[in-house]
């Protein structure tokens, strides 16, 4: 995910899942990893404007003007084992946006708005349950149809 301070951001997303973080050298070297507690999710952390391209062998990494607007096409839900409070106040800490929201009726997140830039919906264990209940594909379909 693009960040402008990677080391912070790492910092505060593993500290969200009571991981860790650590430098992650094939980023440049001031990307940063973040580590769930669990070693099951890995979050690379780069420089916002250090992109990924297809190279002749494997993915490049290149930069492109970090002065375009700070908006993205993505976003991911992070699930974790904080009370949705706390994530709300792990966000606030660092001058980040973060609010409790409902997904219209099928689930509840945090969206922390990481850097007031780039959307994590985060889910704390009653809002997993939650999201793991109303998202599913026959539910989809019966919402959105096929």
């Amino acid at each position: 995910m693009p960040a402008s301070d990677c080391g912070l951001v790492a910092g505060v997303l593993a500290d969200m899942m009571q991981g860790g973080a650590l430098r992650f050298p094939p980023g440049g070297p001031d990307a940063w990893n973040a580590w769930s507690k669990e070693n099951d999710l890995q979050i690379v952390v780069t420089p916002r404007g250090h992109v990924m391209l297809p190279g002749p062998d494997e993915m490049v990494w290149t930069r492109r003007d970090p002065s375009a607007e700070p908006a993205w096409e993505t976003h991911f839900a992070l699930c974790v084992d904080r009370p949705a409070a706390e994530i709300v106040t792990l966000a606030e800490r660092v001058g980040w946006k973060a609010r409790i929201c409902d997904r219209g009726g099928f689930f509840r997140v945090v969206e922390v708005w990481v850097e007031n830039a780039y959307l994590v919906e985060v889910l704390d264990p009653t809002f997993a349950a939650e999201y793991r209940r109303s998202m599913t594909v026959d539910n989809w379909k019966k919402v959105f149809g096929s």
